[in-house]
C-alpha cells in the first residue's frame, strides 16, 4: 500500500535555498561521472528532501529538451503502434540513442530526464521509480492520446512517495524556432497528487497516489512538449 497525498507542503519548514545554491554552483558539469557529480550535489546536505532537491534543481537547469528526438519518438511510436515486436525493438535502440545524446550533449526527452533523475537519486541513496503514462499536450484529452507518451518520477522521502516531472519543470520548446528555453517551473517538484493528475495519468493507476480516480475533463494546461 502506497502512502497517499504526499506533497511539497509536507516540507514547508525546509528551506531549499542551500540545496539550490549548491546545484547552481555545479552548473555546466558533465554527466560522464555521475557518482562524483551526485556526491558534490548532496554531501553538504542533511535531509533526504534537500539532497533530492539539489539533484532535481541541477537536472532542470542543465538538461535541455531536444525537439527532434521528441518528434522522432512520436512519429515512430505512431507508425509502429500496431506492430508490437517491431516497436519494442525500435524502442530499445532508441533508448540507447537517447542516453548517448543525454551524456554527450545534455539534451534529451522525457525518458532521459526520468532515467537521469532515477540514477542520480539512487546514487544518493534514495529510492526512485520511473513512471510511464500519459501527459496531456495542449487541450487534448488524455483519453484521446493513444499510446503512452510521457515519463516522470516517483521519489521516496521519509518513507512516503512523491511525484515530480523534471521534463516539465525544466522549460519549454519554442515551436517557432524549435529551440529549447530553460524556464524552471517549481510547481512540478513534489506536486500535490490531485493537481498532478490533471495532466498526468500513469499506466499503473496506483502511482497516481490518490484514492479517487481523476477525470481527464479538467481545464486546459499550458503547452508542454514531451
Amino acid at each position: 500500500m502506497l502512502p497517499l497525498q504526499a506533497q511539497q507542503s509536507d516540507f514547508k519548514t525546509i528551506d531549499f535555498t542551500r540545496a539550490d545554491q549548491i546545484a547552481t554552483a555545479h552548473k555546466g558539469e558533465e554527466l560522464y561521472n555521475l557518482p562524483i557529480l551526485v556526491f558534490g550535489l548532496t554531501r553538504n546536505l542533511n535531509t533526504e528532501v534537500e539532497k533530492f532537491r539539489s539533484i532535481y534543481y541541477w537536472v532542470c537547469h542543465n538538461i535541455k529538451g531536444e525537439y527532434n528526438l521528441m518528434q522522432e519518438n512520436l512519429r515512430m511510436r505512431k507508425k509502429l503502434q500496431y506492430e508490437i515486436e517491431e516497436r519494442i525493438n525500435w524502442e530499445q535502440n532508441f533508448k540507447k540513442l537517447v542516453l548517448d545524446k543525454l551524456r554527450s550533449d545534455k539534451e534529451t526527452l522525457c525518458t532521459g530526464y526520468a532515467i537521469l533523475i532515477q540514477q542520480m537519486a539512487q546514487l544518493a541513496g534514495l529510492e526512485c521509480k520511473i513512471i510511464n503514462g500519459y501527459g496531456r499536450l495542449n487541450r487534448i484529452k488524455m483519453d484521446n492520446i493513444g499510446l503512452p507518451n510521457h515519463s516522470w518520477n516517483a521519489i521516496k522521502l521519509n518513507g512516503k512517495w512523491y511525484l515530480c516531472d523534471a521534463t516539465w519543470s525544466s522549460g519549454l520548446t519554442d515551436v517557432s524556432s524549435y529551440l529549447f528555453e530553460f524556464d524552471y517551473d517549481d510547481s512540478y517538484f513534489l506536486m500535490e497528487p490531485i493537481e498532478f493528475a490533471k495532466n498526468h495519468r500513469p499506466i499503473e493507476a496506483t502511482w497516481a497516489l490518490i484514492t479517487q480516480p481523476q477525470t481527464s475533463e479538467l481545464g486546459g494546461v499550458p503547452t508542454k512538449l514531451d
